[in-house]
Protein backbone atom coordinates (compact mmCIF):
# COMPACT_ATOMS: atom_id res chain seq x y z
CA UNK A 1 0.00 0.00 0.00
CA UNK A 2 1.28 3.41 -0.95
CA UNK A 3 2.28 5.81 2.09
CA UNK A 4 -0.08 9.00 3.11
CA UNK A 5 1.19 12.03 3.27
CA UNK A 6 -0.31 14.96 5.87
CA UNK A 7 -0.83 18.39 5.31
CA UNK A 8 -1.67 20.35 8.21
CA UNK A 9 -3.51 23.59 7.55
CA UNK A 10 -4.15 26.59 10.14
CA UNK A 11 -6.49 29.18 9.31
CA UNK A 12 -8.85 30.78 11.63
CA UNK A 13 -7.66 29.55 15.15
CA UNK A 14 -8.46 26.17 14.06
CA UNK A 15 -6.33 22.99 12.39
CA UNK A 16 -7.65 20.95 9.66
CA UNK A 17 -5.64 17.85 8.74
CA UNK A 18 -5.48 17.16 4.64
CA UNK A 19 -4.37 14.07 3.33
CA UNK A 20 -2.86 12.95 0.22
CA UNK A 21 -1.84 9.73 -1.25
CA UNK A 22 2.16 9.84 -1.86
CA UNK A 23 2.25 11.61 -5.48
CA UNK A 24 -0.11 14.24 -5.14
CA UNK A 25 0.85 16.20 -2.51
CA UNK A 26 1.40 19.38 -4.71
CA UNK A 27 -1.94 18.68 -5.75
CA UNK A 28 -3.52 18.94 -1.95
CA UNK A 29 -1.36 21.87 -0.87
CA UNK A 30 -3.47 24.78 -0.86
CA UNK A 31 -6.74 23.52 -0.26
CA UNK A 32 -8.67 24.78 3.01
CA UNK A 33 -11.20 23.27 4.74
CA UNK A 34 -13.23 25.02 7.87
CA UNK A 35 -15.57 22.92 9.89
CA UNK A 36 -18.62 24.61 9.70
CA UNK A 37 -20.92 22.68 12.37
CA UNK A 38 -21.05 19.23 13.77
CA UNK A 39 -24.73 18.49 14.76
CA UNK A 40 -25.95 15.01 16.46
CA UNK A 41 -28.06 15.88 19.27
CA UNK A 42 -30.32 18.28 21.09
CA UNK A 43 -32.97 19.13 23.75
CA UNK A 44 -35.62 19.57 20.66
CA UNK A 45 -33.99 17.93 17.91
CA UNK A 46 -32.95 14.45 20.52
CA UNK A 47 -30.71 12.33 19.08
CA UNK A 48 -30.31 11.26 15.35
CA UNK A 49 -30.74 7.01 14.87
CA UNK A 50 -28.99 5.79 11.59
CA UNK A 51 -29.71 9.17 9.50
CA UNK A 52 -29.02 8.30 5.47
CA UNK A 53 -30.11 11.02 2.89
CA UNK A 54 -30.09 14.91 3.43
CA UNK A 55 -31.02 17.67 1.26
CA UNK A 56 -30.27 21.39 1.60
CA UNK A 57 -32.86 23.36 0.40
CA UNK A 58 -32.05 26.62 -1.42
CA UNK A 59 -34.86 28.36 -1.31
CA UNK A 60 -36.26 28.00 1.96
CA UNK A 61 -32.57 27.90 3.11
CA UNK A 62 -33.23 24.70 5.17
CA UNK A 63 -31.58 21.63 5.61
CA UNK A 64 -33.93 17.86 5.46
CA UNK A 65 -32.05 15.15 6.76
CA UNK A 66 -33.62 11.37 6.61
CA UNK A 67 -33.74 10.06 10.28
CA UNK A 68 -34.41 6.85 9.45
CA UNK A 69 -34.19 4.61 12.46
CA UNK A 70 -36.45 7.93 14.23
CA UNK A 71 -38.76 7.44 11.16
CA UNK A 72 -38.42 11.10 10.96
CA UNK A 73 -37.90 13.87 8.43
CA UNK A 74 -36.07 16.56 10.41
CA UNK A 75 -35.65 20.34 9.60
CA UNK A 76 -33.11 22.76 10.52
CA UNK A 77 -32.52 26.14 9.69
CA UNK A 78 -29.59 27.71 7.58
CA UNK A 79 -27.69 28.56 11.19
CA UNK A 80 -28.38 24.06 11.53
CA UNK A 81 -30.57 24.99 14.63
CA UNK A 82 -33.82 22.84 14.81
CA UNK A 83 -36.70 23.53 13.39
CA UNK A 84 -39.39 20.74 13.19
CA UNK A 85 -39.58 17.40 12.36
CA UNK A 86 -42.07 15.38 10.70
CA UNK A 87 -43.37 12.03 11.05
CA UNK A 88 -46.28 10.55 8.62
CA UNK A 89 -47.44 6.83 9.49
CA UNK A 90 -47.01 5.77 5.54
CA UNK A 91 -43.39 6.53 5.96
CA UNK A 92 -41.77 3.92 7.92
CA UNK A 93 -38.03 4.14 6.92
CA UNK A 94 -37.24 6.82 5.35
CA UNK A 95 -33.47 7.03 3.68
CA UNK A 96 -33.32 9.69 0.58
CA UNK A 97 -35.00 13.33 0.67
CA UNK A 98 -34.96 15.67 -2.28
CA UNK A 99 -37.69 18.58 -2.53
CA UNK A 100 -38.62 20.04 -5.95
CA UNK A 101 -39.06 24.40 -6.36
CA UNK A 102 -42.40 23.64 -6.04
CA UNK A 103 -42.16 22.86 -2.62
CA UNK A 104 -43.00 18.94 -2.44
CA UNK A 105 -40.86 16.33 -0.85
CA UNK A 106 -39.81 12.93 -2.53
CA UNK A 107 -38.54 10.73 0.13
CA UNK A 108 -37.33 6.78 -0.48
CA UNK A 109 -38.89 4.89 1.99
CA UNK A 110 -36.44 1.24 2.27
CA UNK A 111 -39.04 -0.65 4.23
CA UNK A 112 -41.77 -0.19 1.74
CA UNK A 113 -39.71 -0.03 -0.96
CA UNK A 114 -41.15 3.40 -2.68
CA UNK A 115 -41.03 7.11 -3.03
CA UNK A 116 -43.27 8.79 -1.67
CA UNK A 117 -44.50 12.67 -2.78
CA UNK A 118 -44.83 14.29 0.21
CA UNK A 119 -46.88 17.87 0.60
CA UNK A 120 -46.19 19.05 3.83
CA UNK A 121 -48.03 22.13 3.86
CA UNK A 122 -51.07 20.15 3.23
CA UNK A 123 -49.70 17.02 5.02
CA UNK A 124 -50.69 14.68 2.05
CA UNK A 125 -48.21 11.52 1.74
CA UNK A 126 -48.77 9.30 -1.88
CA UNK A 127 -46.32 7.03 -3.51
CA UNK A 128 -44.76 8.39 -6.91
CA UNK A 129 -46.33 6.22 -9.39
CA UNK A 130 -43.55 5.72 -12.13
CA UNK A 131 -45.11 5.14 -15.72
CA UNK A 132 -43.49 4.18 -18.81
CA UNK A 133 -40.27 2.80 -17.34
CA UNK A 134 -39.08 0.19 -19.35
CA UNK A 135 -39.50 -3.52 -17.50
CA UNK A 136 -36.56 -4.80 -15.70
CA UNK A 137 -35.45 -8.63 -15.02
CA UNK A 138 -36.75 -7.33 -11.44
CA UNK A 139 -39.31 -5.47 -9.86
CA UNK A 140 -38.35 -1.84 -9.57
CA UNK A 141 -36.26 -0.88 -6.03
CA UNK A 142 -35.74 2.58 -5.13
CA UNK A 143 -32.27 3.31 -3.68
CA UNK A 144 -30.86 6.92 -3.28
CA UNK A 145 -32.24 9.68 -5.27
CA UNK A 146 -31.18 13.02 -6.78
CA UNK A 147 -33.36 15.82 -8.37
CA UNK A 148 -31.95 18.23 -10.91
CA UNK A 149 -32.45 22.41 -11.39
CA UNK A 150 -35.31 21.56 -13.83
CA UNK A 151 -36.93 19.19 -10.71
CA UNK A 152 -36.12 15.42 -12.75
CA UNK A 153 -35.83 13.23 -10.53
CA UNK A 154 -32.88 10.42 -10.62
CA UNK A 155 -33.54 7.49 -8.88
CA UNK A 156 -31.51 4.31 -8.26
CA UNK A 157 -33.06 1.11 -9.12
CA UNK A 158 -30.96 -1.37 -7.22
CA UNK A 159 -32.30 -4.86 -8.38
CA UNK A 160 -31.89 -3.57 -11.98
CA UNK A 161 -28.60 -2.21 -11.85
CA UNK A 162 -29.45 1.02 -13.18
CA UNK A 163 -30.74 5.13 -12.52
CA UNK A 164 -33.82 5.69 -14.14
CA UNK A 165 -34.84 9.73 -14.30
CA UNK A 166 -38.25 10.62 -14.29
CA UNK A 167 -40.75 14.01 -14.53
CA UNK A 168 -41.71 15.27 -10.96
CA UNK A 169 -44.81 13.47 -11.77
CA UNK A 170 -43.11 10.21 -12.32
CA UNK A 171 -43.25 9.94 -16.18
CA UNK A 172 -40.10 7.94 -17.42
CA UNK A 173 -37.68 10.29 -19.30
CA UNK A 174 -34.31 7.84 -19.49
CA UNK A 175 -32.18 5.48 -17.93
CA UNK A 176 -28.66 4.97 -17.30
CA UNK A 177 -26.86 1.72 -16.87
CA UNK A 178 -23.52 -0.16 -17.69
CA UNK A 179 -23.33 -3.43 -19.26
CA UNK A 180 -19.77 -4.33 -18.21
CA UNK A 181 -19.52 -8.02 -16.52
CA UNK A 182 -17.13 -5.28 -13.78
CA UNK A 183 -20.20 -2.99 -13.10
CA UNK A 184 -21.79 -4.90 -10.06
CA UNK A 185 -24.92 -1.77 -9.87
CA UNK A 186 -24.97 1.82 -8.31
CA UNK A 187 -25.29 2.92 -4.61
CA UNK A 188 -25.34 6.83 -5.31
CA UNK A 189 -26.48 9.16 -7.96
CA UNK A 190 -25.87 13.33 -8.19
CA UNK A 191 -26.74 15.63 -11.18
CA UNK A 192 -25.10 18.75 -11.67
CA UNK A 193 -26.49 22.08 -12.89
CA UNK A 194 -25.00 21.04 -17.04
CA UNK A 195 -26.96 17.94 -16.96
CA UNK A 196 -23.98 15.88 -15.87
CA UNK A 197 -25.07 12.23 -14.00
CA UNK A 198 -22.43 10.92 -11.38
CA UNK A 199 -22.96 7.25 -10.17
CA UNK A 200 -21.05 4.84 -7.89
CA UNK A 201 -20.49 1.80 -7.77
CA UNK A 202 -19.59 0.79 -4.42
CA UNK A 203 -18.44 -3.21 -4.84
CA UNK A 204 -17.04 -2.32 -8.51
CA UNK A 205 -15.42 0.78 -6.73
CA UNK A 206 -16.28 2.98 -9.91
CA UNK A 207 -17.24 6.45 -10.50
CA UNK A 208 -19.16 6.63 -13.98
CA UNK A 209 -20.11 10.18 -15.45
CA UNK A 210 -22.79 10.62 -18.37
CA UNK A 211 -23.93 13.75 -20.08
CA UNK A 212 -27.53 14.57 -20.03
CA UNK A 213 -28.26 11.78 -23.28
CA UNK A 214 -27.37 9.09 -21.03
CA UNK A 215 -23.81 8.35 -22.82
CA UNK A 216 -21.17 7.05 -20.92
CA UNK A 217 -18.32 10.04 -21.07
CA UNK A 218 -16.15 8.47 -18.22
CA UNK A 219 -15.51 6.17 -15.66
CA UNK A 220 -12.80 6.42 -12.98
CA UNK A 221 -11.37 3.45 -10.25
CA UNK A 222 -11.84 0.14 -10.03
CA UNK A 223 -11.15 -2.68 -7.79
CA UNK A 224 -7.74 -3.26 -9.05
CA UNK A 225 -6.49 -0.06 -9.09
CA UNK A 226 -6.37 0.30 -5.27
CA UNK A 227 -7.96 4.30 -5.89
CA UNK A 228 -10.65 3.63 -2.93
CA UNK A 229 -11.19 1.10 -0.38
CA UNK A 230 -14.86 1.27 -0.07
CA UNK A 231 -16.34 4.45 -1.62
CA UNK A 232 -19.78 4.98 -0.81
CA UNK A 233 -21.13 8.45 -1.50
CA UNK A 234 -20.61 10.67 -4.27
CA UNK A 235 -21.55 14.76 -4.83
CA UNK A 236 -20.95 17.27 -7.71
CA UNK A 237 -19.44 21.05 -6.72
CA UNK A 238 -20.03 23.76 -8.23
CA UNK A 239 -16.51 24.15 -8.78
CA UNK A 240 -16.68 21.27 -11.25
CA UNK A 241 -15.40 18.98 -9.23
CA UNK A 242 -16.58 15.45 -7.96
CA UNK A 243 -16.33 14.52 -4.00
CA UNK A 244 -16.55 11.30 -3.34
CA UNK A 245 -16.81 9.56 -0.09
CA UNK A 246 -14.35 6.94 1.15
CA UNK A 247 -16.15 4.97 4.65
CA UNK A 248 -13.09 2.40 5.30
CA UNK A 249 -10.32 5.29 4.96
CA UNK A 250 -12.55 8.15 6.49
CA UNK A 251 -12.11 10.84 4.42
CA UNK A 252 -13.28 12.64 0.87
CA UNK A 253 -11.65 12.14 -2.19
CA UNK A 254 -11.96 15.07 -4.73
CA UNK A 255 -11.38 14.39 -8.91
CA UNK A 256 -11.97 16.14 -11.99
CA UNK A 257 -14.58 15.63 -14.11
CA UNK A 258 -11.68 13.31 -16.21
CA UNK A 259 -11.29 11.36 -13.17
CA UNK A 260 -7.97 13.00 -12.18
CA UNK A 261 -7.21 13.11 -7.94
CA UNK A 262 -7.09 16.48 -7.14
CA UNK A 263 -6.80 16.26 -3.42
CA UNK A 264 -8.34 14.86 -0.27
CA UNK A 265 -10.24 15.97 2.27
CA UNK A 266 -10.04 15.15 6.21
CA UNK A 267 -9.61 11.72 7.90
CA UNK A 268 -10.41 9.04 10.11
CA UNK A 269 -11.01 9.80 13.31
CA UNK A 270 -13.47 10.71 15.84
CA UNK A 271 -13.00 14.41 16.67
CA UNK A 272 -14.94 16.90 15.19
CA UNK A 273 -13.55 17.67 11.52
CA UNK A 274 -12.58 13.76 11.04
CA UNK A 275 -14.20 11.23 10.46
CA UNK A 276 -15.67 7.83 11.94
CA UNK A 277 -17.77 5.87 9.31
CA UNK A 278 -18.99 8.71 6.31
CA UNK A 279 -21.86 7.37 4.26
CA UNK A 280 -23.16 10.27 2.96
CA UNK A 281 -22.29 13.45 0.97
CA UNK A 282 -24.16 16.39 -0.38
CA UNK A 283 -22.77 20.39 -1.76
CA UNK A 284 -25.28 23.23 -1.61
CA UNK A 285 -24.81 26.07 -4.27
CA UNK A 286 -22.20 27.75 -1.91
CA UNK A 287 -20.01 24.70 -1.95
CA UNK A 288 -20.78 23.57 1.57
CA UNK A 289 -20.21 19.84 2.21
CA UNK A 290 -22.30 18.18 4.35
CA UNK A 291 -21.45 15.23 5.52
CA UNK A 292 -23.42 11.80 7.50
CA UNK A 293 -21.14 10.72 9.67
CA UNK A 294 -22.55 7.92 11.95
CA UNK A 295 -25.19 9.73 14.07
CA UNK A 296 -24.04 12.89 13.94
CA UNK A 297 -23.39 15.38 10.31
CA UNK A 298 -20.50 17.46 10.20
CA UNK A 299 -20.35 20.35 7.70
CA UNK A 300 -17.60 21.84 6.12
CA UNK A 301 -16.63 24.90 4.04
CA UNK A 302 -14.12 24.24 1.43
CA UNK A 303 -12.05 27.84 0.57
CA UNK A 304 -9.56 27.86 -2.05
CA UNK A 305 -6.16 30.16 -2.40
Amino acid sequence: MSPTVWLLVSFAGMFCLLSSPAGFADAAEGAKVKLLASIAAGEALGSFNHPSGLFYDEIKKRLYVADSVNKRIVSLDSGFKYLAELIKKEIILPVGIVRDKKGFFYVVDADRSEVFRLDAAKELVEPLLLTGVPHGRYLFSPGRIAIDKEDRLYIIDKLNKSVVSVDYTGVFIRSFTITSTDFFGFTDVRVDDEGYVYALDTIGRMVYVFDKKGDLVSSFGGREKGLFLFPVSIASGKNGLVYVIDRHAGKIMVFNRSGVFQYTISKKGAKEGEMVAPSYIYIDESNSIYIIDGYRIQVFKEEKE
